[in-house]
């Protein structure tokens, strides 16, 4: 966030029950932060700590990192939460946490990935895309985001925006061959038993030269239990997407910074905070050619329950 020629940028505001770290740096080319302050809830004890390294702009210099911890009585965090930067030369500006927060999600690079994607598709004349999973589970429908294209929604359960009732495994049985300018998946490859059996058949309802965008997780709680099978990095992508399946990867990307904490200390993992998953993998693909690959097995060989949950469990919620 630029601010009267002052740089502010949050890299964290992390919510651990009832405790809050807050990480970023701030930068001028004459003026240093001096102090930082936090508003809008009651702090029982708080560290902070300004004018320290920061891996990430030390071109800008040694000194522009900072860290606020707090505890709180409440474990919620209030919208007017706000954070007050004082510097050595008396400016000063109260800047609510939230207006911080989503000033530093604009940096990922996945939203305009997908609006690419969007607008790709869409310049497709009568286009024909495939949603792989995209029942309105959330209020979502992503075939909101087509302006022109043809969307059909394929999901193992029934919806209001479902067009086709089907085990995506089964892909190829379910639509034509060749049927389809571009598939999009959201959310829903980590719930896939065989997601390197669905590929192939992804293949074979694309036309020559289609495309695909896939967006799932790398880090997430398990949620829709018992069918949550997987988590891809960037990189996993190249075992489902290359040649032999008949596709080049085009784009890649990780986004949403995520800690990973064992529930039980052990001394082995005693800094695992430092370490970071990402909450989103996504991938964009094109069809290069045919993929004579082939998954004898089914999903219905493997399944516990016949019957897909209905997706109402939510990971985030209290237990106990």
């Amino acid at each position: 966030m630029h601010i009267d020629g002052y740089d502010i940028t949050l890299d964290a505001a992390t919510k651990f029950y009832n405790s809050l770290r807050i990480f970023g740096w701030f930068h001028h080319p004459t003026d240093r932060l001096k102090k930082i302050k936090f508003s809008g809830q009651k702090v029982l004890s708080s560290i902070s700590e300004v004018a320290i390294p920061h891996g990430g702009v030390l071109n800008l210099g040694p000194d522009k990192g900072f860290t606020l911890q707090l505890m709180r009585r409440e474990e919620a965090l209030p919208d007017d939460a706000a954070l007050t930067f004082i510097t050595q030369r008396g400016w000063k500006r109260t800047i609510r946490l939230l207006d911080l927060t989503h000033d530093r999600a604009k940096t990922y690079r996945g939203p305009a990935v997908m609006d690419e994607f969007f607008a790709t598709v869409d310049a497709i004349p009568n286009a024909q895309v495939l949603d792989i999973g995209g029942r309105d589970r959330s209020g979502i429908d992503w075939q909101e985001n087509f302006r022109q294209a043809r969307v059909t929604v394929l999901d193992v359960l029934p919806g209001e925006n479902v067009h086709i009732v089907g085990d995506a495994h089964a892909l190829a049985s379910l639509v034509p061959p060749e049927s389809f300018d571009a598939v999009i998946s959201i959310a829903t490859f980590e719930h896939l038993q065989m997601p390197w059996a669905v590929v192939p058949q992804i293949n074979r309802v694309l036309k020559p030269g289609g495309i695909a965008l896939i967006a799932s997780h790398q880090t997430m709680g398990l949620h829709d239990m018992p069918f949550d099978f997987w988590r891809f990095s960037d990189t996993a992508w190249d075992g489902l997407f290359n040649r032999h399946t008949g596709f080049e990867i085009t784009e890649r990307v990780m986004q949403v910074e995520q800690h990973v904490l064992p529930y039980l200390y052990r001394p082995i993992l005693a800094f695992a905070e430092r370490a970071a998953g990402y909450e989103v993998s996504t991938v964009v693909a094109r069809k290069i050619g045919p993929c004579d690959l082939s998954w004898p097995v089914t999903s219905a060989d493997l399944t516990r329950s016949a019957a897909y949950p209905p997706g109402t469990e939510d990971p985030f919620a209290p237990k106990g």
